[in-house]
């Protein structure tokens, strides 16, 4: 189901963030000791202080406590800069349109554990109404006023953008990240491209993007175009382009993970290389032993073990804004003010199930010889509310064309519906055979009496924050 490491011998790197994005886990490996020097020079340190009135030492490990010298919980905000200015920038908006300003276009709170085992990442939408934070342009004090999450980094750099999300959160953050959509580019080229999945025809005329309905792999100005169109996919707002935004990320992360970038140093430094270019952040993450040390920390992190999800928020009325929807956000919140594991279970002894039984198609294929076995196991899972489509028996000449265990076989693309099913059988052996469609088939091969009870989380019933784990497919309306 989840993309394996590939190679263990590897450490697990945190990487970045980009343009509407954020490049999760790439690795450090031998021989890149010896460049630490050219990838620290490609990272500009920016020290915000004077917003946020808080200093960063540069040498402050960002991974263990200097009194306990235990592993600390570390969270950052990722920001993805829409500047229109700058060698590789150009296109998505003229800056005789938008002016030479520079937005947070994409700003995601990004938490890991103490213990390492889990990761989230929450995208802030950036047309949440808000009173702006007081900051400082060119010595003199700005903000206060009502306007839109996005201004702030036009106020006032990174370092208003930190006290906003301080302001919308409760939480106190003082590491940050800032990448340009010329950055994002050459992350993705270096990579070999991301897969995304269209469920329709695509002409984007603001972002010059074309796509046919399906899958493809998109690299450069065609994965920039991807995760900045708006208009002419999905809703049109900017919350829709966001879940696509975090697929796209769940993708990059298999895809490094699964690939022989871990295997082959050269391009693993391509990759990194890239990653640090046009890359700005505060004085601790800027230097690259402390980026080294976080990422050894994270080495045993997988995609299911890394969490998306959007802000909670509401409607605020106008039609163009929303607000965040603090009933349902501070449980949020405090997980990652406390370091607790989030999102909540509706089950403690079952993972975060998100696809109710009653909405999962499902043909039962009776392997087991056995008469009767078939309509059993439907009985089974038809109380514990499946939709259960078809009952098949096998002959016994034909046994050999079907896997010799009980397996689930189930579209890559439903792979929500198929945890569920999982779950409640408790057969982990699965395979994802492309093109299947939405109906799971349940290869048994010995009698299946009973199935297990699911429950889904209220967090996974909210619409506007969006619940997804690093492993799922997703594919764009």
């Amino acid at each position: 189901m989840s993309a394996r490491t590939a190679a263990r011998r590897w450490t697990t790197v945190l990487a970045g963030v980009l343009s509407g994005a954020v490049l999760v886990v790439t690795v450090l490996g031998a021989g890149v000791t010896a460049v630490m020097g050219q990838l620290e020079d490609n990272i500009t340190s920016l020290d915000v202080s004077e917003q946020t009135g808080v200093s960063v030492t540069e040498t402050d490990s960002v991974v263990v406590d200097q009194e306990t010298g235990q592993n600390t919980p570390f969270t950052m905000v990722v920001m993805g800069s829409d500047s229109r200015t700058g060698k590789g920038n150009k296109g998505y908006g003229s800056v005789a349109k938008f002016g030479d300003v520079e937005r947070s276009d994409t700003t995601i709170l990004f938490h890991v554990n103490a213990d390492r085992s889990q990761a989230i990442g929450v995208s802030i939408p950036r047309d949440t109404l808000m009173t702006l934070p007081e900051c400082t342009q060119d010595g003199q004090t700005v903000g206060g006023n009502q306007g839109r999450f996005n201004e702030a980094m036009y106020l006032g750099g990174p370092g208003c953008v930190l006290k906003a999300v301080e302001q919308l959160s409760g939480l106190k953050v003082d590491n940050f990240m800032v990448i340009d959509f010329a950055a994002f580019k050459r992350i993705t080229e270096s990579i070999g491209g991301v897969e995304i999945c269209v469920e329709e025809d695509v002409n984007d005329p603001l972002s010059g993007l074309k796509l046919d309905q399906g899958l493809h792999t998109v690299t450069g100005e065609q994965a920039l175009a991807f995760v900045r169109a708006r208009k002419t996919l999905g809703d049109g707002s900017d919350t829709s382009r966001i879940r696509r935004q975090q697929a796209f990320l769940s993708s990059m992360a298999r895809k490094v993970l699964s690939s022989d970038i871990l295997l082959n140093p050269a391009s693993l430094l391509g990759v990194l290389n890239a990653a640090t270019q046009n890359l700005t952040a505060d004085p601790q993450l800027a230097n690259i032993e402390n980026l080294r040390d976080l990422a050894v920390s994270l080495r045993e992190l997988r995609p299911k073990d890394i969490t998306f999800t959007t802000m909670p928020w509401k409607p605020s009325g106008d039609g163009a804004t929303v607000q965040v929807a603090k009933k349902r956000a501070n449980p949020l919140w405090d997980a990652i003010a406390n370091d607790t594991p989030w999102p909540p279970k509706a089950n403690a002894d079952q993972p975060l199930l998100k696809k109710a039984p009653e909405e999962v198609r499902v043909e039962i294929i009776n392997a087991t010889g056995q008469k009767g076995t078939g309509k059993q196991a439907k009985r089974a899972l038809t109380q514990e509310g499946f939709n259960v489509v078809n009952v098949k028996k096998i002959k016994d000449s034909n046994l050999g064309e079907y896997p010799s265990q009980d397996t689930i076989w189930f579209d890559p693309n439903w792979d929500v519906s198929a945890k569920t099913l999982i779950y409640s059988t408790g057969i982990d052996n699965t395979e994802a055979v492309p093109g299947q469609g939405g109906t799971m088939q349940v290869i048994m091969t010995d009698p299946l009496t009973s199935a297990r009870s699911v429950s889904i989380a209220k967090v996974a019933q909210d619409l506007t924050a969006n619940v997804n784990t690093g492993d799922e497919n997703f594919c764009a309306s």
